[in-house]
């Protein structure tokens, strides 16, 4: 089963051949052994880090990497910043209350596209209280794959057909555990639990990619939770279970007890391999894994921006620090002056090593110098094991990759 998931990524990455060193996709190649490879309405999804195949998306990815360019692979942008809940990990809070108009927006959207940005991540708050979403994501394709990061508050049969005629790539659906009594009380609302199931059954019911994400805390490690919410999620029929890796920032700012210690992140690593060969269920996405010293790292600033609702740019959802205003200034110079730190993806987590540097009760996102005046305190990391073979850095003994 193994081997055919992976020949199904072939095609994918043909055009490739040649452009790229050898040495870096046999690499890929191998590593797809510990990824799920799947079809859905005639494209090939392995996860939502890559765009589906065929696509103009994935055809904007390719390009990118044989041209070696520094550009938004990936895009988050928050469209409110309201949201029904208050979570204790949500890593929104503490932003300031604005949001863009739908036309700043919509600007926006093609000044993402003329930078070479693929995938486009519609997050908040909660998108689906922005009645103009069905426009944004409609808008954003076919050069962007689109995803709508929810937690399912309001998304009936109705709002799921509108996303599926705007050609949404996928909805994720946040769930906080696979005991609705659990998952409630994260959200601090009743009947939480049951709207996110009803979110999915909506979304596969219209067509959509579907996915269901949680952060995979020690507690959730740890209890066996993150076995059963997968089983869950294998039982409600989705094609992804995304895991994504506590951080301290949002609600969780200055609680370094939040963050994993080694042995829990290769818990989670492990989680991805063993349920990604294994011949049912849907595919992991673990950030534990993806995100490795071993794999993509961290991209934040270089191949992944977050624009929060404000307008403010930041090198991921993650990292509160604003590098300048989409509203004040055009996205591109942003981009452009933002290279001076981000100019090539790290071993570890940004805001990992941030996390405890940037002062308790400060509004967020801080300002643009105190933002690179922080930057210039890290330090560079070695280049993560897909990049060092991409871009041909040599190795320790001075061999070439």
């Amino acid at each position: 089963m193994s081997w055919w998931r992976r020949f199904m990524t072939v095609p994918m990455f043909r055009g490739m051949i040649g452009r790229v060193s050898a040495g870096h996709l046999w690499y890929l190649w191998r590593r797809m052994r510990d990824e799920k490879p799947h079809r859905f309405a005639g494209q090939t999804r392995i996860n939502t880090f890559f765009p589906p195949a065929p696509s103009p998306a994935f055809d904007r990815f390719c390009q990118a990497v044989i041209a070696r360019r520094r550009v938004p692979y990936s895009t988050y942008l928050a469209v409110t910043s309201s949201c029904p809940f208050r979570c204790s990990h949500c890593s929104y809070a503490g932003r300031r209350a604005s949001q863009m108009t739908a036309s700043e927006i919509l600007t926006l959207i093609e000044q993402l596209k003329s930078i070479g940005a693929c995938t486009l991540g519609f997050t908040g708050g909660e998108p689906l209280l922005r009645a103009e979403l069905e426009d944004f994501v409609a808008t954003a394709g076919p050069e962007l794959a689109t995803i709508v990061f929810t937690t399912g508050h309001g998304l009936s049969s109705h709002w799921a057909r509108k996303l599926a005629a705007a050609r949404v790539t996928c909805v994720t659906i946040g769930i906080e555990s696979d005991d609705s009594r659990e998952h409630d009380a994260v959200r601090g609302a009743a009947g939480s639990f049951a709207q996110a199931q009803q979110a999915v059954e909506a979304c596969l019911d219209a067509g959509i990619y579907t996915a269901i994400s949680t952060v995979g805390t020690r507690k959730r490690i740890a209890s066996g939770c993150l076995e059963r919410m997968y089983e869950l999620a294998a039982g409600w029929g989705v094609g992804e279970f995304r895991v994504l890796a506590p951080v301290a920032t949002g609600a969780a700012a200055g609680c370094q007890a939040f963050m994993l210690s080694q042995q829990e992140q290769n818990a989670l690593k492990d989680f991805h391999a063993h349920h990604n060969r294994r011949g049912d269920g849907p595919a992991v996405a673990s950030f534990a894994y993806l995100e490795s010293a071993e794999m993509f790292g961290c991209g934040a600033g270089y191949h992944h921006l977050f624009i929060d609702a404000a307008g403010e740019v930041c090198p991921c959802d993650l990292t509160p620090l604003s590098f300048g205003n989409v509203r004040q200034e055009e996205l591109a110079s942003i981009w452009q002056r933002m290279a001076r730190w981000f100019s090539r993806p790290r071993c570890k987590c940004l805001m990992g090593e941030l996390a405890g540097k940037i002062p308790a009760g400060s509004s967020l996102p801080l300002p643009r110098q105190e933002s690179e005046l922080l930057c210039s305190t890290i330090a560079t990391t070695p280049l993560p094991e897909v990049y060092r073979r991409l871009l041909g850095e040599r190795t320790a003994d001075g061999n070439p990759v």
